[in-house]
């Protein structure tokens, strides 16, 4: 791309609101250029679109979803913080050595890998969960 040509033009349309799609408000060859989107008249498939309760169920669900996820990563930096204030508090760990190597040095290498493991663990089996109960609620609709 040459330093005079526009950079090309990205549409956004919001899912939750038909209206705020321009070229179902405007005549052919105004509003969104053509091929910016799916043709006139599709409905996408999913709980999304199919009433305003598995809407808010769905959005219920991301918020959801956030919040484990803020969840685990504050949880883990608290973790992670602990772990080394304490490895920093305990001159003692210093003097231990494993096969030449001073533990504190092991344990900041390969010692937050079983931490992060777990909270991987956690955090995949708590999402599965979420959206276990997201599809019960859009199933029992």
């Amino acid at each position: 791309m040459s330093s005079d040509e526009a950079p090309p033009r990205v549409v956004v349309r919001s899912t939750d609101d038909p209206a705020s799609d321009p070229a179902a408000a405007t005549g052919p060859g105004e509003g969104a250029p053509s091929g910016s989107g799916a043709p006139r008249g599709a409905q996408a498939s999913g709980p999304d679109d199919a009433s305003e309760p598995a809407a808010v169920y769905a959005r219920s669900l991301a918020r959801a979803q956030l919040r484990l996820a803020l969840a685990c990563v504050v949880s883990f930096l608290a973790v992670v913080t602990l772990l080394t204030v304490t490895m920093s508090a305990v001159p003692t760990l210093g003097d231990v050595h494993v096969l030449g190597v001073p533990l504190p040095w092991l344990l900041h290498a390969y010692g937050f890998y079983p931490v992060i493991a777990a909270f991987a663990l956690v955090f995949a089996l708590a999402a599965a969960r979420n959206e276990r109960r997201f599809r019960a609620l859009v199933e029992d609709e």
